[in-house]
């Protein structure tokens, strides 16, 4: 006997509620890829302006610009930025701290040993060829 908080749902509309999720599914991707390359296209276009703002102010050493349209700011700020950290440039540093190549390969295995390693399940969608 089943308990009366089950829901049977028949194959059929089962199969039908998939296929309209699939569809509805690759919709939404294919706007987030329009969304995305609206987003780059206009992060370039901002890059852009941004080293000629930037030119144009330290060529006239203007630190701060007041924006009467908005009432805010345009400032010139520093910040210092590190390297990324890849696995070659992790031996690298490892070497030159250990001064010993062996020292740092051990150690370099520890570490990606000792990653906590986690696995995910996604939908991808293969274009037809």
């Amino acid at each position: 006997m089943e308990s009366a908080n089950t829901v049977i749902v028949p194959q059929e509309t089962e199969l039908g509620m998939l296929a309209s999720s699939i569809q509805e599914w690759r919709r939404i991707n294919d706007e987030i890829r329009e969304f995305q390359d609206q987003i780059k296209e206009r992060k370039t276009k901002t890059k852009a302006l941004d080293q000629i703002i930037l030119t144009i102010m330290k060529k006239h050493n203007i630190g701060a610009l007041d924006l009467k349209a908005t009432g805010g700011r345009v400032l010139t700020k520093k910040s210092k930025k590190q390297s990324g950290l890849n696995k070659k440039a992790l031996q690298e540093y490892l070497s030159k701290f250990f001064k010993s190549e062996e020292k740092a390969t051990e150690a370099m295995k520890f570490i990606n040993e000792s990653r906590e390693v986690t696995e995910v399940e996604r939908l991808a969608y293969e274009r037809p060829v």
